[in-house]
């Protein structure tokens, strides 16, 4: 019970990662509040499994592409928590498209969910936690805002954001008790890319080839190393940008 009682705030928590991570953190004994995007079911069924573990869970779903939502979303986190020690900002959205394809909508659209929601998030609760003294943010990222990845450019871009945007916080927000770090996931075996590489399995094999560890993740595995990195046993780690790609980017 590493986490007993922290309060935490996590985004993307419908499906996938997101809900991994929920699920993790409650067997730690953490209190969460869980944002989901579209799919209110299956956020449902993951604050479900979270009060199971015997802790306190609620959320709701909003649309984070309208930034608007923000303040209020962090306010009903907030009270539900009374308080809040740490934010997972895990909400992301793909687009697989050549350069010259993009709508002005779709770079608005992915830029808001990817990185300038998580912003916003980080900054308001980031004034929360410095009343505290403490308090940890935990962007989920990729190793595709490390390396450049074709017909991926726009989500490269977004994550890339959030990875200097992580630094740049722990810079400013360590000396005052706030730990800034981000989890960067390679090819992972979540229900999105899970249903890709079945249909695809000649696409499956060029990713596979490029894994030296000869496997994709799981959502569990991204889920526990999220779990150490807010613990308290990963104190010194801040302005980390961890890579969890089975040596992808060591290649």
């Amino acid at each position: 019970m590493k986490l007993k009682d922290k309060k935490v705030f996590i985004t993307g928590a419908s499906t996938g990662i997101g809900a991994a991570i929920a699920v993790r953190l409650s067997k730690d004994g953490a209190n969460l509040y869980l944002a989901g995007g579209k799919n209110e079911a299956s956020l449902n069924e993951t604050i479900q499994i979270c009060k199971k573990n015997g802790v306190n869970a609620s959320g709701e779903c909003v649309d984070l592409s309208n930034l608007d939502t923000v303040p209020p979303l962090l306010s009903n986190a907030e009270q539900f928590l009374d308080g809040l020690d740490i934010l997972i900002n895990c909400a992301g959205l793909r687009s697989f498209s050549a350069v010259g394809d993009f709508t002005k909508d779709e770079i608005e659209k992915l830029f808001k969910i990817n990185s300038m929601s998580a912003f916003y998030l980080s900054s308001l609760s980031a004034k929360i936690m410095l009343q505290q003294g403490k308090g940890q943010i935990l962007n989920i990222g990729s190793t595709a805002g490390e390396a450049g990845v074709a017909n991926f450019t726009l989500y490269c871009s977004t994550k890339g954001a959030m990875h200097l945007m992580t630094k740049g916080m722990a810079v400013e927000l360590g000396p005052q008790g706030i730990r800034v770090n981000a989890l960067a996931p390679g090819t992972i075996l979540s229900e999105t890319v899970g249903s890709v590489v079945e249909k695809d399995k000649e696409k499956e094999k060029k990713l596979m080839a490029t894994i030296p560890s000869g496997r994709f993740g799981t959502v569990e595995e991204v889920a526990d190393c999220a779990a150490f990195i807010v613990s308290d046993e990963a104190d010194y780690m801040n302005g980390a940008i961890i890579l969890l790609d089975g040596g992808r980017l060591s290649v």
